[in-house]
Formats: structure tokens, sequence, C-alpha cells
């Protein structure tokens, strides 16, 4: 009973959320980012596209009209692959013919048409995926290939009938390529390019480099200007090949002429970020903090270089930066954490300063 009292909580929730956009939608004036929050939250589940749509029908229903079905071939050029699959189509609500007008139904099927279109419109130049420091995201793509996308990242998808482009602006994606042979997957990172037919990799394009890691199948890795050796026929006498457990790593201005060498990681805790952990195993806590101020809002501040240079060895939410200050406390000797704003500070207890207050 609790369980099915929940989902249709869930149900009214979505229900309230599309009533919403609809009328958010018949705004003119709705900007191009307030457009693209829409194709997000259509893209995040099945049932918001269908409660969507079935708000659509159902208005056609109060101005008692009836709006022409797409034709199968239709709906499948023009709509799905944009969004998700597994959609079920919705029946189209019975109208008594007595009460039509052929006035309203030109009317009520203009104004659905027009929002079915402008959904079509919206998907078709959303093509961005972006997240906001402190947020995760996981997207399917038009293929089937899947994304799981980390926090203050940007990434811009252009596929086409022979190629799949992604263009890694900044942040961290793990991609699960769907297998298709004749349509290459490629990663265009700026200072390195990777391509892939089917498989899962991690690319992670920060300000001093970019860093390619496989997890399984394999995947070819070049320089950002020798882009051209992935376009058809993979030049392995210019890329990398890397396999699973193997990570590739390209500084930025890396000269040419040095060449570039894999190395072998232990993938599944490098790429345990997309799960919204971090696995800390030689690292220092200075470089676990580094991991932590780029993906979170609340900034770490190791003011004791003693503290810095500790080992943590453990398992993390990597969303919650102040639970890892606290173990860092319970670590170290005479040192305490001091709250400043968005900034948590771990200080030297004989420098004075007062303690930061206990959570409610």
């Amino acid at each position: 009973m609790a369980m099915k009292e929940q989902d249709e909580g869930l149900v009214q929730s979505v229900s309230d959320q599309a009533a919403e956009w609809f009328i958010r939608l018949r705004d003119r004036d709705l900007t191009t980012a307030d457009r693209r929050k829409f194709v997000r939250w259509l893209k995040q589940a099945p049932s918001h596209i269908s409660e969507f749509m079935r708000l659509c029908q159902l208005y056609v229903g109060v101005k008692r009209a009836k709006v022409p079905t797409l034709l199968p071939e239709e709906v499948e050029s023009n709509v799905i692959p944009l969004l998700q699959r597994g959609i079920v189509p919705l029946e189209e609500p019975a109208v008594p013919r007595m009460f039509a007008s052929r006035k309203i139904q030109f009317a009520a099927a203009a104004c659905c048409l027009a929002l079915i279109g402008l959904i079509v419109n919206i998907a078709l130049a959303s093509n961005t995926i972006e997240t906001r420091v402190s947020e995760w995201r996981k997207v399917q793509l038009a293929d089937g290939s899947r994304v799981s996308v980390g926090p203050n990242t940007l990434l811009k998808v252009d596929f086409s009938e022979g190629v799949r482009r992604v263009h890694l602006q900044h942040g961290e994606v793990l991609f699960e390529v769907a297998k298709d042979a004749a349509r290459p997957f490629i990663v265009n990172a700026g200072n390195a390019v990777a391509r892939a037919v089917g498989t899962r990799f991690a690319v992670d394009r920060r300000d001093d480099g970019v860093s390619v890691t496989v997890q399984e199948g394999k995947v070819a890795v070049v320089r950002g200007d020798q882009a051209v050796a992935l376009e058809r026929v993979v030049d392995m006498r210019v890329a990398i090949a890397l396999e699973k457990d193997e990570r590739l790593e390209i500084p930025v201005n890396a000269p040419t002429a040095i060449p570039l060498h894999k190395e072998k990681v232990d993938s599944a805790s490098a790429l345990a970020w997309a799960n919204g952990q971090l696995v800390l195993q030689q690292e220092t806590v200075a470089e676990a903090v580094r991991e932590f101020n780029r993906r979170n809002r609340l900034q770490l501040v190791i003011e004791d270089p003693t503290v810095a240079g500790l080992h943590l060895c453990c398992i993390f939410d990597a969303g919650d930066p102040e639970t890892f200050a606290n173990m860092i406390v319970a670590a170290g000797e005479d040192v305490q954490l001091v709250r400043d704003g968005d900034r948590l500070r771990i200080v030297q207890r004989s420098a004075g300063a007062a303690e930061a207050p206990p959570e409610n």
C-alpha cells in the first residue's frame, strides 16, 4: 500500500511539472535557457514525454477537436530519435461529432501541433548537455549510447549518418558507446581526440590537459592537431591504442616531439566519480581536496602543510566534502574546521580559530 501511494505521488508530481511546462511554453517570450531546461526535463524520463503529450491531447479534447495522428514514419523521423525510447503511444480521446466545430478543430489542432513543433525545434537545436557545480547527470543519446556527466561539464553532440561526434568543452564524461560499426564514435576534447565503435571509456578535460581512461573495449587516441588520423580508417602510425584499465594523459601545449605514454590504472576506482564516489588509495589529502573542489560548491582549504601530505584510504561520497574534511580532522593532530561561507578551512587548533558549528 505504501509503495502504491508513493507511485501515485510520483505520477502527480510529473503531472504537475508537465502542466507547468505546458503553460510556460505558450509564452512567446520564453528564454532560450528555459527552452533548454524544458528539453532536459523531457529527456529525464519517458514518463515526462508521455505526460506532456497527454496534456496536448487533453487540451485538444477540451477544445472539442480532433488532431490528426502522426504516421509511424513521421514520428520516427521527427521526434523519437531526439528523445527517449520506449514511449507508449496514448490513445486519442473520443470527441462527440455533434459538438465539433470546423473553426475549433483548426484552432486546437494548430495550437497542439505548434507545441509539438516547438518540442521538435528545441530538441533539434538542443544538442548541448551541461551540468553545474555539484550536479551529476546520466543521459541516453539518440543512438542509444549513455553518458554519465560529472559536475561543471559542457559537451555538444553532433550525430550524422556517417559519424557520431561529441565535442567536450570542459569537464568529465563517461561514455558507454552503443555498437555501430558503420558510425564511429569520436570525442574531441581539444587537446586530444578519441575514437571508439562500442566501448566504455571516460574523457576528462581540465585546464592543464586531457586524460582518456578505458574501462571496456578499445579506444584510439591522437593529439588534437592529428584528428584527421581518426576520420575514416584509423592511422595506427599516429594513434595510440588504449585497452581496458589503461589511461593516456596529454598535457596542454605538450610538444609533438615528446612521445606520449599510456599507463595502467584501476579503471573501476578511477571512474567511480560517475556513480558519485571518490575512491582514494595512494592519493594525498591535497590531491583528494583538488578532486572534491572541482566538483563541489563547498571548497576545502588546507592551511596546515603537514595535513596536506597525509594519506587517507577510503571510499567517499564525491558530493560530500564536509564528511571528508571531518575525517581529515579526526586523523590529524591539533587541527580543526572553520567554516567561512562556501569555504571549509582546516587550520591548526593552536591558531585560536573557533570550531565550526555542529550540523543540525
